[in-house]
């Protein structure tokens, strides 16, 4: 059987048992937390990403932003290859581009931040590779969880914060922000609407750490409902400098 291509559908693949959004037992010495933000471009992830990460240095509590692709100095390399729309690439080597960045990240950022009982927040993770890839690109699930579950080493976010927006106004915002399309933004609208499916049914699947959020919302609202749900799971975690133990 081709491992690339099982014939069996993103919705109907088996998830690995270590799947990166299953039941793992986080191997992280400190008392860090792992934040995700995940959604297509123009969704919103990345400004409240950074709105968060502001909330957060405004209180002296300690925390890292970072992304994947790119997170690293090899990531930022190879997120150049992965964007760029005049070089093609085979969805496989795609994936494992997408892959290798991830390890760096891990090993070389999320780890040591994460050890160091920081919040980390990263604009994207694995659950961006099963939705673009295996429910956007048609690569089964499970050859990506298994790489996924590779290049993780069994971490899984903590909490994941997923922004929902209909593909037509995911359109509209790209093209009102004019920086030309990445690779990714030329494949279509039934491309997108079944990367949207993707996401959506991870979140159903991973309801216990994903938290779906209406992205049509007023941004101002958005980051208030991040911020309440935040401090309604880790009570006690974001008070400001002076009132911590």
């Amino acid at each position: 059987m081709n491992p690339f291509l099982s014939g069996l559908s993103p919705e109907k693949a088996p998830l690995s048992p270590d799947s990166p959004a299953g039941p793992l037992a986080r191997p992280v010495a400190g008392s860090g937390i792992l934040i995700v933000f995940e959604g297509m471009d123009g969704s919103g992830k990345s400004t409240q990403a950074r709105n968060l990460k502001a909330r957060l240095d405004g209180l002296a509590h300690p925390s890292v932003l970072t992304k994947e692709p790119g997170g690293t100095a090899a990531g930022a390399r190879l997120r150049e290859i992965l964007l760029d729309p005049a070089l093609p690439l085979a969805p496989e080597a795609e994936l494992f581009l997408f892959e290798a960045d991830r390890v760096m990240h891990v090993k070389t950022l999320l780890l040591p931040e994460l050890r160091a009982g920081k919040t980390v927040l990263s604009d994207r993770l694995s659950d961006a590779t099963v939705a673009y890839q295996s429910f956007g690109g048609g690569l089964s699930r499970e050859f990506v969880s298994t790489l996924n579950d590779a290049a993780l080493g069994g971490l899984v976010p903590d909490l994941t914060f997923l922004l929902d927006l209909p593909v037509a106004e995911i359109s509209r915002r790209v093209l009102e922000r004019g920086d030309g399309p990445t690779r990714f933004e030329l494949l279509g609208a039934a491309y997108f609407e079944r990367v949207r499916a993707g996401y959506l049914e991870l979140a159903r699947i991973h309801s216990s750490r994903t938290v779906v959020l209406d992205a049509t919302h007023d941004p101002g609202q958005l980051e208030e409902q991040i911020w309440e749900t935040l401090c309604r799971r880790f009570p006690g975690r974001f008070l400001p400098e002076g009132m911590r133990a």
